[in-house]
């Protein structure tokens, strides 16, 4: 008996959790206003997954003197330029899903609204923004009202994307590697109320070689661009 309603407890649970997903993809899908993409970030440093950051001072000679001779090899890569390519991305999916619009760029951007919102803290770890974007606390009260006061525009959406590496062949960091994308979505309106809100990940479908660590920087962003791909086609495919 006690199993049984266990059993019956977890499916209500679920059921209910897509019940949910379901009255908030409606929610979103039932407004044709665009909406302003507030903020997308990612970790700056993209490390391996599941294991701590490398630390560039304990880096072996041999290591060293590849990366001096071969500019293009990486032990460590930053996401600097990524997130810029994830934000022309997503701004380009969701012109081709067709299921909602996002609000022109520098109109958000140049709002007073979305100048004097505040800003998060990341006291753990580095973060990056796309060019011109703040790094938007998705807690800040006073944004979504302001920001619908000076532009209209009823609501946001915050993008955190989590980029990191694993070996998919190989052991000890000798073998292959392929760039893993996480991504949550978080929409809302100018109440702050969470309309919508879901995480999706993607592997590359390939890798790239890498060999005590050492990796073509080159191959594993351009891999990274598949994986981003993968999310973003994942994240609307729900929308179906």
């Amino acid at each position: 008996m006690k199993r049984a309603g266990f059993i019956l407890i977890i499916a209500v649970l679920i059921l209910f959790g897509a019940g949910c997903v379901s009255s908030g993809k409606a929610a979103l899908l039932s407004q044709k206003d665009p909406i302003a993409l507030v903020s997308v970030i990612s970790n700056e440093d993209i490390n391996w997954k599941g294991e701590a950051p490398t630390n560039p001072d304990i880096l072996g000679p041999l290591v060293k003197r590849k990366l001096r001779n071969e500019p293009d090899m990486a032990a460590i890569t930053k996401a600097n330029d990524l997130i810029n390519t994830a934000e022309f991305m997503l701004r380009s999916s969701v012109a081709a899903s067709g299921c909602f619009t996002l609000a022109e760029r520098e109109t958000v951007l140049n709002s007073r609204a979305y100048q004097n919102a505040k800003e998060r803290r990341f006291p753990n770890r580095d973060m990056v923004t796309p060019d011109k974007f703040r790094f938007i606390d998705v807690r800040d009260k006073n944004f979504p009202a302001a920001l619908s006061e000076e532009t209209g525009i009823q609501r946001s959406m915050h993008v955190e994307f989590n980029f990191t590496k694993m070996l998919y062949t190989g052991i000890s960091f000798i073998g292959s590697c392929r760039p893993d994308v996480e991504m949550t979505v978080v929409i809302m309106d100018a109440k702050r109320k969470t309309i919508y809100r879901k995480t999706v990940t993607s592997l590359s479908t390939s890798g790239t070689k890498v060999v005590n660590g050492v990796y073509n920087q080159a191959e594993l962003l351009e891999l990274f661009q598949e994986a981003i791909d993968g999310v973003l086609f994942d994240f609307f495919d729900g929308f179906k």
